[in-house]
């Protein structure tokens, strides 16, 4: 095998000297040092990430409910508004007659006191 001399093998005035093999060997080591811190970084990432959507879905099934209890009463207001339009016709002649009722009356008073 060959050997191959970096400058970063040289310590304390002497010349380390490595295979190949294990100058890959140091390589991937590193490789997979960084792979691991990268997967706990995004281990992390994924756990804030779930609380997020946690959060998120949260505020929607609120917004659901808001939607909900906003439609019935929509709903409510549609058909309370529906509803007294013959009640209203029934409403504006009975107070037509009441009107007129108490008109005959106050004729009635102004007559006797005329007397």
């Amino acid at each position: 095998m060959p050997w191959l001399i970096t400058f970063d093998m040289f310590k304390a005035g002497s010349l380390i000297m490595m295979t190949e093999r294990e100058i890959v060997l140091s390589r991937l080591q590193d490789k997979i040092q960084r792979l691991g811190e990268a997967k706990i970084d995004l281990a992390a990432q994924v756990v804030r990430m779930k609380e997020e959507l946690e959060s998120l879905y949260k505020i929607n099934r609120e917004l659901q409910s808001q939607v909900a209890e906003l439609s019935e009463k929509l709903n409510e207001n549609i058909v309370a508004t529906s509803l007294p339009v013959a009640d209203t016709e029934h409403f504006r002649l009975a107070t037509k007659q009441r009107i007129s009722d108490l008109v005959k009356e106050i004729d009635d008073c102004i007559a006797l006191l005329n007397k």
